[in-house]
């Protein structure tokens, strides 16, 4: 896959989340997404019901970028919730999204539902890159539920 980065955000406002992978071309662009991102959280006046706020930016190996990874969580909020983030390339179509989860089995569900798409899988050909990991609402990865795979640019099958 040529150069990609991606700014994976999730925000809280309230009871509802806003998420999602976003794909860049160049580090500049995902940055300033990042910080348009993150200037949310942080008791920002202008976004008085936000809760949660965690941004990062990897580049195609799954790596963060830089310290380009922060989560902000408004004091007194508790519990917790589990985020699965999921990139696939199938052929030209690339299909990113992040799951909110009520609880780990959930999420572990939900990533081995992606997962079966990798490990050049007969039933799905076409598919030449899948990245996807389990987080927390801390922000950390919750290994071992992190991995990313790419067929060889002329691989098939």
């Amino acid at each position: 896959m040529e150069e990609k980065y991606f700014m994976h955000r999730i925000q809280q406002d309230g009871e509802t989340y806003t998420k999602g992978i976003e794909v860049h071309d160049t580090l500049d662009s995902a940055i300033r997404s990042f910080w348009g991102r993150v200037k949310t959280g942080y008791s920002n006046p202008e976004n008085p019901g936000m809760k949660f706020v965690s941004c990062k930016v990897t580049d195609a190996s799954g790596a963060v970028i830089g310290d380009y990874n922060l989560t902000w969580r408004k004091v007194g909020e508790d519990g917790n919730v589990f985020f699965c983030h999921h990139i696939k390339v199938d052929g030209a179509t690339i299909d990113k999204g992040i799951d909110v989860c009520d609880d780990f089995d959930a999420a572990r569900l939900a990533y081995a539902k992606y997962m079966e798409y990798a490990y050049n899988n007969a039933k799905f050909p076409n598919v030449a890159y899948i990245a996807c990991e389990i987080t927390d609402m801390s922000g950390s990865v919750l290994y071992p539920f992190k991995e990313v795979l790419s067929k060889p640019e002329n691989a098939e099958g």
